[in-house]
């Protein structure tokens, strides 16, 4: 899922110059669903796409 559909899903916001606030969110739900939310396996960042939900690892 690319951050840009995220923002636009749980915001309703197509505004990209500061996604910090994204990665903050994302960081809270690692620390909630991650063994070790510095190097996750569930949720997981693509570069140049955005993020992938591993459900079978």
């Amino acid at each position: 899922v690319s951050r840009s559909e995220i923002m636009q899903a749980i915001w309703e916001t197509s505004y990209m110059e500061d996604t910090r606030t994204l990665d903050v969110h994302i960081r809270w739900l690692r620390e909630r669903i991650e063994p070790d939310p510095s190097n996750p396996v569930y949720l997981v960042t693509v570069r140049g796409q955005g993020y992938r939900l591993n459900v079978s690892v």
